[in-house]
């Protein structure tokens, strides 16, 4: 008897050293990175909500870019996803971030196989598109900030080509509840009763899931994408921040990289983005702030008004909207959780991509066996009115298809009378800006737009350069789909993803049925109702030529308007600390001693953030005592700690001291950059006193 159990134990122990050294059979080279692209946090706009006084004052948490290399281990093809927390992907970036790639690897990454995807948050600092509208708010081009993305966006791509190793990819997917809403059911409803009656909600609740592993089986990161918008923190919000999807992200690598500070990850967790057009996380809906009553449904006014229509979401129980921001990333992070653990199904087949630019304000094809065009891009008034998520300005509301503003009318007129040509292609739009046929100082709105579609085995993955809605991106998903199947590349365990806001941005993209009410969305879809069909045609091709291994022509260039791009934002030109005070002193101090849940308040004399973009470091670090020797325990990269620029050479710094934080002794510790007269820019540095926490 005592003879069989040695023989049992030594059994178990030889079984054990064995799954120690266990190598699983691999069917893709991977590799993952994540990098900073935190630009300006003071000083400048914040891009999302078009709002010229929401000028960014601090920074929430950093932005990053995760980037996942996916190689075929039979052909060497590869594809680069790149999800970054960004607005929306900006070809000025784009360019920038490949140049420096080619500059780098040569043509190993290029325009074809990497795709640069936004996780649109609204809390980023603006300036890094190359087309004149989406500057008017931002006052002008930044180009210190789409250096500091693009540079973010390559240091990521170059840390996941560094990190390249054999392992295997996963696939699940789950309905995620109580995070979305459709913030434009009417617009919705408009779609035939037959083709909604086959989708169970009217807007998407499906997160899709890839996980990576490494030869040991032990997970290395993962992609999910999910459609909502990042609009958590509103748009009085003042903090650079990644919003719903940069938190998400941000809690779930904290899970599986214990003992590292934000921005030191190795195992990267992405939240991306999908067809998010109409999809809101405000769920509780629209309501009227003065009455709080429902606002009305088709045009999402309070008496006649839009200004007091809000979307209610997590924030509207506490008025924070920083709660509100976590609450909707938890939600993210259990269901990715949850996929990450049930991910079962391995990916296997070959890694395939195919690219295109087009001339979309050109481009002619066959509907329902007419030629039909698109149009010369133009806005409408319901895309000025906004949305329930952050009502816009003037006297717009949604769903006004009337044309008789007679005061709008001649504003029209006197920027640019649309031609009758653009005035009939967009009805029923009404045009309050005809920006493609607008010139000066440059293109107000892009026309040469880039698709891209990536294969991995039985995944596609629809890199789109807008905003699908929610039925857009169901029949754009469907026919690529189906094409795909007939074909043979794909079986119907096949899973097509749309990925957007991608490498360009043209605004939104409505079915042509929405479109016809005109609401936000509708009026944000540049190119005229055909808009989804002309989509839906160019990725039925870019499928085909999938399938048959065509080659496809690269198509036109856009144009580049980053060298003689205008700024208006006015520079610092002079850092002067207070009265008898020293850049880096103490204005506040800390007290002696705090308790768990207490919050840590303190002021230093610092320059303006606009002195020096930190990439890859941070304004703040709590420190910790141990022994005899200060280690960095927490920096700016952490949701709970906060830095806030107060303007007149002072800054703020928080940390919120949470249940988990070890009783023992701490100190901030501040840095910055501040200009001298003649425009020298130097260091500065300062410690709060010592304090307790217990």
């Amino acid at each position: 008897m005592i003879d069989m159990i040695k023989i049992c134990i030594c059994m178990l122990v030889v079984i054990a050293q064995l799954n120690q050294n266990l190598v699983y059979a691999t069917n893709h080279d991977i590799g993952i990175g994540i990098a900073d692209i935190t630009g300006t946090v003071a000083g400048v706009n914040m891009m999302g909500y078009a709002m010229p006084g929401q000028i960014a004052a601090g920074l929430h948490i950093r932005q990053r870019s995760r980037a996942f290399i996916i190689i075929d281990s039979n052909t060497g093809k590869r594809i680069v996803f790149v999800s970054a927390d960004l607005g929306m992907g900006s070809l000025a970036v784009r360019r920038a971030t490949l140049e420096k790639l080619r500059k780098t690897f040569g043509d190993l990454y290029h325009e074809g196989n990497v795709a640069i995807s936004g996780t649109h948050t609204h809390a980023g600092p603006a300036g890094y598109l190359q087309y004149a509208l989406y500057q008017i708010t931002s006052f002008g081009y930044v180009k210190e900030n789409t250096e500091a993305i693009s540079t973010g966006i390559y240091n990521s791509i170059v840390k996941a080509h560094d990190s390249i190793q054999p392992g295997s990819i996963f696939v699940s997917s789950g309905e995620l509840l109580g995070a979305n809403i459709n913030r434009s059911p009417f617009s919705y409803e408009q779609n035939p009763e037959g083709e909604r009656s086959q989708y169970k909600y009217n807007v998407d609740k499906e997160m899709i899931l890839l996980k990576f592993t490494n030869a040991k089986g032990d997970v290395i990161g993962s992609v999910n994408w999910f459609p909502v918008h990042p609009v958590s923190m509103m748009n009085n919000n003042t903090l650079v921040s990644g919003d719903n999807k940069g938190t998400a992200s941000y809690l779930l690598e904290r899970e599986y990289n214990n003992g590292t500070l934000p921005g030191e990850e190795t195992i990267v967790h992405a939240f991306a983005n999908s067809n998010l057009g109409d999809s809101s996380p405000n769920i509780f809906g629209p309501y009227c702030a003065d009455t709080g009553l429902p606002c009305d449904y088709r045009h999402s006014t309070c008496n006649g008004k839009k200004d007091t229509c809000f979307g209610r979401g997590y924030g509207y129980l506490t008025g924070d909207d920083i709660y509100a921001t976590k609450k909707i990333a938890e939600l993210h992070v259990v269901k990715a959780k949850e996929l990450i653990d049930k991910a079962t199904t391995l990916i296997t087949g070959s890694v395939d991509y195919k690219f295109t630019k087009v001339d979309m304000q050109n481009y002619n094809f066959t509907l329902s066996g007419k030629v039909v065009s698109l149009c010369k891009a133009a806005l409408g008034y319901s895309m000025i009115a906004g949305t329930t998520d952050g009502p816009g300005g003037f006297d717009f509301i949604q769903g006004d298809n009337s044309t008789g503003n007679p005061f709008w009318k001649l504003f029209t007129g006197i920027v640019k009378q649309p031609t009758d040509e653009t005035i009939e292609c967009q009805r029923p739009k009404p045009i309050v800006l005809a920006t493609g046929e607008m010139k000066y100082p440059y293109d107000l709105t892009p026309s040469i737009v880039e698709i891209q579609l990536l294969k991995i085995g039985n995944i596609i993955i629809c890199v789109v350069p807008a905003e699908f809605t929610t039925m857009s991106g169901r029949r754009l998903k469907k026919i690529v789909k189906n094409v795909l199947m007939k074909k043979g590349i794909i079986n119907e365990n096949g899973i097509v993803i749309v990925s957007g806001p991608s490498n360009t941005y043209t605004h939104y993209v409505t079915t042509p049925e929405e479109y016809s009410v005109q609401r936000y969305e509708g009026g944000s879809t540049i190119y005229g109702p055909n808009t989804l069909n002309a989509y839906l045609q160019l990725y039925t091709d870019l499928s085909v030529a999938l399938a048959d291994n065509f080659i496809v022509p690269i198509g036109p260039t856009a144009p580049d308007f980053t060298d003689r791009a205008l700024s208006f934002i006015p520079p610092v030109i002079l850092d002067i600390p207070p009265l008898f005070k020293s850049f880096g002193d103490v204005i506040k101090d800390v007290n002696k001693k705090y308790i768990k849940g207490g919050i840590v308040e303190v002021e230093f004399v610092g320059g303006h953030p606009k002195n020096h973009i930190q990439l890859e470091s941070s304004f703040l670090y709590v420190q910790k005592l141990e022994g005899n020797k200060w280690i960095n325990f927490k920096n700016d990269g952490n949701l709970t700690t906060k830095f806030k620029w107060l303007g007149n050479s002072i800054v703020k710094i928080i940390w919120e001291i949470t249940d988990d934080v070890e009783a023992g002794t701490y100190r901030i510790f501040y840095q910055g950059y501040h200009k001298l007269l003649g425009g020298k820019i130097v260091p500065e540095s300062g410690f709060t006193s010592n304090f307790t926490v217990s």
